[in-house]
């Protein structure tokens, strides 16, 4: 049942016919626990009457866990507790990844006085000798672009190596999640780690036990079907993810944390609508630094002889669901199978002739 105002009071002239909650601030749910008639006046926030509503629970039907549950009759609507919602679950985990780097290799290698210097990992050959020096190297980085300046005049030569990535996103899973309503439906797309835990013993040693922690991308929902174009799906997603940074040594074992980010929300829509949940976001960044002896250190030339390479890492999750009313279908309306269709190869046993002379 659902309201255009907010709900201040409820109540019910009988006890042990109906239960009554309320899945958000406009909009009630009724189950049926006996069978009866019972009356539900619904007033709002300022005490006003709303409405009023005689509610008749027909033969109560055998539900799990032994409980009754029966159907909510009125004399405008049908309430029944068996409604199966399937919601439709896509998890996209975008990410953008920037990888700066920057290399730089000088050479002077005529005159007097030769020098070079040479970003790590590009040197192949240098050779000393009476008429002068001789280097070998490739570019600071091969796949970046690559800025050559040089004067032959003079002998001096520089290759300066820039690059700039980006990453790009990733549909994690794509799962159907059935549900009665009013029940709760888990996805999990994870794993989980082994954590050791000491048990006390009568001995002069403790034993260990192993217990399983699980973490990754966990969703629940719990639907509440109140009418065709009405459902209200409560939604908790959470993001969990190893942590050894944070971890614990325990008897030469690291047991790693758990960095985790959980939201719960309530919405409202009709079947087959869908809505976006993001904002569950990582970030992590790194810096290199690599820089020439003595070189390096020297103020605003020094720049020339040294390397830094930042690498930052952010991903958002996204998570698109869609809940759709479903019920059962007749054997014969199902569609076949894949391979149902293909015609069976029969082979049939050889013949032989008899001769007879």
């Amino acid at each position: 049942m659902t309201f255009p105002q907010p709900i201040g009071r409820v109540e019910v002239d009988q006890d042990d016919i109906i239960s009554v909650t309320a899945p958000s601030a406009r909009s009630l749910r009724l189950t049926g626990i006996g069978a009866g008639s019972a009356t539900l006046s619904v007033y709002g926030v300022n005490g006003a009457l709303m409405t009023e509503t005689q509610v008749k629970v027909g033969r109560a039907s055998s539900a799990s866990a032994g409980t009754e549950e029966g159907r909510l009759t009125s004399a405008d609507r049908v309430v029944a507790g068996e409604q199966v919602v399937a919601v439709d679950v896509q998890f996209a985990a975008i990410s953008t990844s920037t990888l700066q780097a920057l290399g730089f290799n000088f050479a002077k290698l005529s005159g007097d006085l030769q020098g070079a210097v040479v970003s790590p990992s590009t040197l192949n050959s240098f050779k000393f000798a009476p008429g002068g020096s001789s280097i070998d190297a490739s570019a600071p980085i091969q796949n970046a672009f690559n800025l050559f300046l040089s004067s032959p005049n003079r002998g001096i030569n520089a290759v300066l190596s820039a690059l700039s990535s980006n990453g790009l996103s990733e549909l994690l899973a794509q799962p159907t999640l059935l549900v009665r309503s009013g029940e709760q439906a888990s996805f999990l797309a994870g794993g989980e780690i082994p954590v050791p835990v000491p048990q006390a013993s009568a001995g002069s040693g403790s034993a260990i036990s192993i217990q399983y922690k699980e973490f990754g991308v966990r969703l629940s929902v719990t639907p509440f079907v109140l009418s065709k174009d009405n459902i209200v799906l409560k939604i908790a997603p959470e993001v969990s993810e190893l942590d050894y940074v944070n971890g614990v040594q325990l008897q030469g074992y690291v047991v790693p944390g758990l960095r985790r980010r959980s939201a719960e929300t309530t919405v409202e829509l009709g079947s087959g609508q869908s809505f976006v949940i993001a904002g569950l976001s990582y970030s992590s960044q790194s810096v290199t630094r690599d820089r020439t002896p003595l070189l390096g250190d020297i103020p605003v030339l020094g720049a020339f002889f040294r390397r830094q390479q930042n690498q930052k890492e952010r991903q958002e999750l996204v998570i698109v669901a869609t809940p759709r009313l479903v019920g059962p279908v007749q054997a014969a309306s199902m569609p076949p199978l894949p391979g149902a269709s293909t015609d069976a190869v029969t082979s049939s046993a050889p013949t032989f002739g008899v001769v007879r002379r």
